[in-house]
């Protein structure tokens, strides 16, 4: 059997979709969108499509419904009700289409991508739905994002030549084509800060981009519940930098330009604040010679969070008036740029980020810039994270303590203090050194 492929205008026309799963859901966006009047018919309805423009009946279907409207769609999975649904809409001249029963259709619905005026359908004449997804996702992955853009302009130079009384036919588009497309504006990268961990930590902002993304490139320690958040259909890439698997920063860097050039919304995740040790600089930097719009969505970093919530400000009135953010992390090869015995001049609170497996060295080098051996420290490893473990020390003993990467380093009078919450509500453990 091969179908004939058309494309529909449902806008003010009656169709009825029998059934109230999450398939069902999808296909009242579908038609909602398109500007159909919607009536949903199902015992149990799923609470998003309530939310939906259209008419929700709860009740099972009753033979002869089909024949009052323009286009039907069944989701159920009882044969017996398709098949009612089908013999009711083939009597009365109706279109129907019966999900994942193409026995029990008189069309099948493709794999669409839309940009604007364009659409995109895949179809395999009902007979594989997930090839035809693959095939799809395969097509939109090629074509760069603005096409939509381009048909309008199409457009308008079109009805300008009728107004001057002029043809368009026989006329030779593709160059005009060819350089509409070339100038066609790339998608966005956004730049998000994941926070500390606690997915309940993140803003408003960064949590609608995350729901809303075309792909996302996320580190490694992106928590599991953050991308939670992201729609299970949407391609993840994990280019987290782990030990005895280095990813070049360039490779990022260009593989976010090659995403923007395919996809409308790149969301490029970053663990706590995306400008504050994350090199969400050297990418902004990288798009920005690329011509490739971008947005800074800034996070909660845990150089703030993680001390914050296992009790220690790292400002307090009397106590600290000053805080220095460091880094104890630096490429094999490359000299410690951090001047640590001026830090021991500064006083204040001194966070050191990264610095575990050189939280030796760093005592060593804060003690003989003239901090005392007995300075507190406080290291906070997954704050504000289940898993949350606070290991306090003293700056004499920090090479000796056992602790885990990440963590971040509190070092200064403040890491003395404990003003974490009641033990009813305290998360993770703590041990002394």
């Amino acid at each position: 059997m091969t179908l004939y492929p058309v494309m529909l205008n449902v806008a003010g026309r009656d169709c009825l979709v029998v059934g109230g799963g999450r398939v069902a859901l999808r296909k009242v966006e579908g038609l909602v969108s398109a500007g159909a009047h919607v009536t949903v018919v199902a015992p149990e309805v799923d609470a998003s499509i309530d939310e939906l423009a259209a008419r929700v009946e709860r009740r099972a279907y009753e033979r002869g419904d089909a024949a009052r409207f323009r286009l039907v769609i069944t989701t159920t999975d009882d044969p017996a009700v398709n098949a009612a649904v089908f013999d009711d809409a083939e009597a009365a001249g109706v279109w129907v289409n019966s999900a994942d029963d193409v026995e029990h259709c008189s069309f099948t619905l493709p794999a669409v991508h839309r940009d604007g005026a364009v659409t995109v359908a895949v179809s395999t004449d009902g007979q594989s739905p997930a090839f035809a997804a693959w095939l799809r996702d395969r097509v939109r992955d090629t074509m760069p994002v603005g096409l939509g853009a381009v048909v309008d302009a199409l457009a308008t130079e079109r009805r300008d030549l009728h107004a001057r009384g002029k043809t368009s036919e026989g006329r030779d588009w593709r160059a005009r084509i060819d350089d509409l497309v070339d100038s066609a504006r790339a998608g966005t990268v956004h730049l998000v800060g994941a926070g500390p961990g606690d997915p309940e930590l993140l803003t408003l902002r960064a949590a609608r981009l995350l729901s809303a993304a075309d792909v996302v490139v996320h580190d490694a320690l992106a928590d599991t519940q953050v991308l939670d958040l992201v729609p299970d259909d949407v391609e993840r890439i994990d280019v987290g930098k782990r030990p005895g698997r280095p990813v070049p920063q360039e490779l990022i860097n260009d593989l976010l330009i090659q995403l923007a050039h395919r996809h409308r919304t790149v969301v490029r995740l970053k663990g706590g604040d995306p400008f504050l040790f994350g090199r969400g600089g050297e990418e902004a930097l990288a798009l920005r010679d690329a011509g490739v719009p971008f947005e800074v969505v800034p996070g909660i970093t845990s150089a703030i969070a993680a001390p914050a919530v296992a009790g220690v400000p790292v400002t307090q009135r009397g106590v600290s008036a000053s805080v220095t953010i460091v880094t104890g992390h630096r490429r094999f090869g490359d000299e410690d740029e951090t001047d640590w015995d001026a830090l021991a001049r500064v006083g204040g609170t001194i966070v050191v980020l990264m610095g575990v497996a050189e939280r030796a060295s760093i005592a060593r080098r804060l003690m003989g810039g003239g901090l005392s051996p007995d300075t507190p420290v406080a290291a906070v490893r997954y704050g504000t994270r289940p898993e949350q473990e606070v290991a306090r020390t003293t700056l004499g003993a920090l090479g000796d303590t056992p602790i885990e990467a990440p963590a971040a380093i509190v070092i200064g009078a403040v890491a003395g203090l404990d003003l974490s919450i009641s033990p009813a509500l305290e998360q993770g453990t703590q041990r002394r050194s």
